[in-house]
């Protein structure tokens, strides 16, 4: 008996939002909410991402997360609702036809080859490592120079002797609509079954990792932010690498004053879900102008026998 082959995708009617029900969603630009039956039917659930694509003009794209069901009854399985918001992320404010896919991700580009419009993910895994994994969950021209930062971390850490894993996901736009438009999913919403070789890294625990960031620099905002789920010790470690470079930064450990963004605390986020220790950097444009040197210096907090020892008396006791 022939076996039936899933559905990838399905075409649906970006709809408004239904208040007071949906609130949460009105100023969310890379949320949605779908039919819980009609994500299923192409292997998807709430919590995952989806790539949506006008079917009026294929220009407009974005990758979305489901983030909650629809509030239909009875449930209406071609209609998925965003905010305003959401729905100028495919170049509209006014209800429109799309297609919702399955797929995410594209190939990454052939070495030489122009990326064009493209979101796809990397890594570089250490086998059955555990110690370090550095991660750009918004490189390309999401975050500019993010990726390259995780790359020569990982590397420079691999040069002096330690284990390193390193995972990035890159997105590029064009002049019709830039990467981050298209493209950016909040650190806390990245799904493994969306983005399959970050699930591989999340399928090990790690016992440090850092997530180089990008922000736009507002008035009285420092130039780095330090956050994530791992020791005072250990921000304090990467703050004092960073003075080191005597660069006119501002290098702040963020607490809980800061903005949400600077935070990275919570146990949803990417780096704190790879790692026992997880450092966010949050940088700004200014400061990723030195994203070479920044790489370096993060890099010597963890090539370091003191961390190593760390990690195996870590490990064993585990």
């Amino acid at each position: 008996m022939q076996q039936k082959v899933a559905a990838t995708h399905y075409d649906a009617r970006i709809s408004k939002l239904r208040l007071p029900e949906q609130d949460s969603l009105k100023n969310e630009a890379e949320r949605c909410s779908a039919d819980p039956a009609a994500l299923t039917a192409i292997g998807r659930a709430v919590g995952q991402q989806v790539r949506i694509t006008r079917t009026d003009d294929a220009h407009f794209v974005a990758i979305y997360t489901v983030s909650e069901a629809n509030p239909d009854q009875p449930p209406r399985a071609n209609v998925v609702r965003t905010g305003q918001a959401g729905r100028e992320r495919l170049g509209t404010d006014t209800e429109l036809g799309a297609t919702i896919a399955a797929r995410v991700l594209d190939a990454p580009p052939l070495p030489n080859e122009p990326p064009g419009v493209r979101f796809f993910e990397l890594a570089e895994d250490g086998a059955d490592d555990t110690y370090f994994v550095a991660i750009a969950p918004h490189g390309g021209l999401i975050e500019p120079h993010t990726d390259e930062q995780a790359a020569a971390t990982a590397a420079e850490v691999r040069t002096s002797g330690f284990a390193a894993s390193l995972w990035s996901c890159k997105g590029f736009g064009d002049s019709i609509k830039g990467a981050s438009d298209r493209f950016h999913i909040t650190s806390d919403d990245l799904h493994p079954a969306s983005f399959p070789l970050l699930g591989s890294l999340l399928s090990r625990r790690f016992s440090y990792g850092v997530a180089f960031h990008g922000f736009a620099q507002q008035a009285g905002e420092a130039d780095i932010y330090i956050g994530g789920a791992a020791s005072w010790r250990l921000k304090r470690a990467v703050q004092r690498a960073l003075n080191r470079l005597r660069l006119p930064l501002q290098v702040k450990i963020s607490t809980g004053d800061d903005k949400p963004k600077f935070q990275g605390f919570s146990a949803e986020n990417v780096i704190n879900r790879l790692a026992a220790s997880g450092i966010q950097l949050e940088q700004s444009a200014k400061a990723r102008d030195h994203h070479q040197a920044i790489a370096r210096a993060v890099a010597t907090v963890f090539a370091s026998p003191w961390q190593w020892l760390m990690h195996l008396l870590t490990s064993f006791f585990r």
